[in-house]
């Protein structure tokens, strides 16, 4: 549920989640939130959830262990810091090394580790030991080759994404799954490979590389994100609009803020400007046509992009809903003091706070209709 802007579009070496203050008081329970759809958990802090597991911190212990989404605990709360489950496994950091655990909380590669980028994508890890190079293993933790850079990315699209410090900058490039070096690092910025094509900035402006590293949408815009359900956003005189990937416009930059697009959805500000949350978000399909008028506000709580049929949305007055795909309204969130995450494997996870944060599991509505 992540706002782009300009600073945005780009993948760099590192990354900062801003979260917007709490509001007012509220009352705090499942059956009043959430008319009884959610239930509650009772975790200090819940994290992402993934695969059907979502991390989960102890606030005596100050460890971190994995739930289902009933609410039971599957790997009970004993490392130091955790990531996502991604492909079966997930890393794992006990004391100073990572390693991979799988759904049973079964130790499948040893703690060894310095450094774990996330965790697996197409069937590689990309993993650090003290004093070494990065190398990226396969699920039985074997090496399969060796990445001679300063910093990697996961696998995205057959591509990751590799750089290269040249003084006090660092310059990006990609390998393919092999090791070749398809294209040699040269860009300040990069993003990675999505539907067969990679945002690059190139003499401060941004276009889009194929996999053999040819330009195929020459660098002309002011921003550029990747490339989804046939379209990109990117920004052009500080408004935001989507393209194709011969670089045609299929929608002119109008806007003042987007998103990527999500089962036939984007949404988009219209009002404001790309450095403020004023104006109102709607959501426009893939010929750019306004199919939900823009009324939502995200003053409080990030718009949300539609996973499994839902987006979560915030009115001007602050309450929060839940819609489907036409604007209808499927939850009545009855809190303004309230999120909702994306639905994933018909789940998603509710936070709540007032004078303590509260997690529920949210089972999809729209799977019980």
């Amino acid at each position: 549920m992540k706002k782009w802007t300009a600073a945005a579009l780009a993948v760099g070496l590192g990354f900062t989640i801003v979260t917007a203050s709490p509001a007012a008081y509220a009352a705090d329970s499942a059956s009043a939130i959430v008319n009884g759809t959610a239930k509650p958990v009772s975790y200090d802090a819940i994290g992402t959830l993934s695969e059907g597991l979502a991390s989960f911190w102890n606030a005596g212990s100050k460890l971190y262990g994995y739930t289902d989404t009933n609410g039971k605990t599957v790997i009970k709360a004993q490392y130091n810091e955790v990531k996502p489950f991604s492909e079966g496994l997930a890393a794992v950091r006990k004391g100073k090394l990572w390693g991979f655990v799988d759904k049973s909380g079964k130790v499948v590669i040893q703690p060894q580790y310095e450094r774990v980028v996330e965790g697996f994508s197409e069937g590689l890890a990309a993993v650090r030991k003290a004093g070494g190079k990065w190398t990226y293993i396969n699920k039985s933790g074997k090496a399969t080759l060796t990445a001679a850079y300063d910093e990697v990315h996961e696998f995205k699209n057959g591509m990751a994404i590799v750089w290269k410090k040249k003084g006090a900058a660092y310059l990006g490039g990609f390998i393919d799954s092999k090791g070749k070096e398809i294209v040699k690092p040269q860009y300040p910025m990069v993003n990675v490979f999505s539907e067969g094509l990679a945002p690059i900035l190139q003499n401060g402006k941004w276009g889009y590389i194929d996999k053999k590293g040819k330009v195929v949408v020459k660098p002309q815009f002011e921003g550029a994100a990747p490339f989804s359900e046939g379209l990109a956003m990117v920004r052009q005189q500080g408004k935001y609009g989507y393209i194709n990937k011969t670089g045609k416009w299929i929608v002119k930059a109008q806007y003042t803020g987007g998103q990527a697009f999500s089962e036939g959805r984007a949404a988009v500000k219209i009002g404001g400007s790309a450095n403020d949350r004023s104006g109102k978000w709607g959501y426009i399909g893939t010929t750019g046509q306004l199919v939900i008028p823009a009324q939502f506000s995200d003053e409080g709580a990030e718009i949300g992009s539609f996973k499994e049929g839902l987006a979560f949305v915030q009115r001007p007055d602050a309450s929060k809903v839940l819609i489907d795909r036409f604007g209808r309204v499927q939850v009545e969130l009855n809190s303004i003091d309230v999120t909702v995450g994306e639905f994933q494997g018909g789940t998603a996870i509710v936070h709540t706070w007032t004078e303590a944060d509260h997690y529920y599991f949210m089972k999809n509505p729209l799977k019980s209709k």
